[in-house]
């Protein structure tokens, strides 16, 4: 069962779609920015701390550490617009808008100069059009903040940015991982995110506060969302390692039904149905890429 990618895959739908709910309220206890870089920091410590106790060794390389730079801005920016669409929007939209970054890679990959068949151009038409339904399908939800129009337009357009910034980054992944192995990609990846959003936060001058009540939320988002990372990378490095793509957009869906179920966020049969084209077009695209 462990080698297996769409295991991991799996695995990794599990952690972000309880991560990106746990987001929501990490968010909104110390602000978007400040909960971000929490996240990174715990996420380094907890990769630092396993690799220490297996013994896995660092490898100094120089020749791929531009990937590694580049996935570290790529999750920075890319996670910055997911969580402030979580934040401050609807998390049964944002989700779903964002599991769309395999089918955005089909251009980044026409770029780069592959020559994608009908199949995937017709796979990554399905995926946006089932992103398009989510969104044209999102049932209005009377004077609640999060369902007006203009914060709706926000939360779109920060998840498909979000969307481009995962899908360039999960290129430069699947070379990184050739050279440094999914865990110190990781942790790597967490250390750049750290410093660039530390920075940040220190450059504002703001008083940053962390209430009691918010530290095992930001403990559990930390440690999920980046185990979320290290399954589907692990999930990458294996044979088949598209597979392990597949599995983990189905964390839209884990996600959409916590925000049904503890959120109590209204999600239609139209919506449904748009989540269920997202997946079946990723399905195709990692299955048959």
């Amino acid at each position: 069962m462990l080698e297996s990618a769409a295991a991991w895959g799996a695995g990794c739908a599990l952690a972000w779609g309880l991560s990106d709910v746990i987001a929501r309220f990490a968010g909104r206890s110390v602000g978007v920015l400040v909960a971000t870089c929490t996240m990174m920091t715990i996420g380094a410590a907890l990769i630092a701390a396993i690799m220490a106790a297996s013994g896995v060794p660092f490898d100094w390389r120089l020749d791929g550490i531009h990937w590694l730079f580049g996935i570290g801005a790529g999750t920075v920016i890319g996670s910055l617009l997911f969580y402030h669409a979580i934040t401050h929007g609807p998390v049964s939209l944002a989700s779903p808008v964002v599991a769309c970054y395999p089918a955005i890679a089909v251009p980044i990959s026409v770029a780069l100069g592959a020559r994608p068949d009908p199949l995937h151009w017709g796979a990554m038409v399905a995926t946006m059009a089932g992103v398009w339904l989510v969104a044209r399908a999102m049932p209005a939800e009377g004077s609640a903040p999060e369902y007006a129009p203009a914060v709706v337009r926000r939360t779109i357009l920060c998840s498909l940015g979000a969307a481009a910034t995962f899908a360039a980054s999960l290129t430069a992944a699947d070379r990184a991982i050739d050279i440094y192995g999914p865990w110190q990609t990781v942790l790597v990846v967490r250390l750049i995110g750290f410093v660039a959003l530390a920075t940040i936060v220190l450059a504002r001058r703001e008083r940053v506060r962390f209430p009691a009540r918010a530290w095992p939320i930001l403990l559990a988002f930390g440690v999920l969302d980046t185990m979320g990372h290290l399954l589907l990378y692990t999930g990458l490095g294996l044979p088949n390692g598209e597979y392990a793509i597949v599995a983990s957009v189905g964390y839209t869906v884990v996600t959409v039904v916590l925000a049904r179920i503890f959120l109590r966020e209204p999600v239609s049969p139209l919506q449904w149905g748009g989540v269920a084209m997202v997946v079946g077009g990723v399905g195709v695209l990692a299955a048959f890429g």
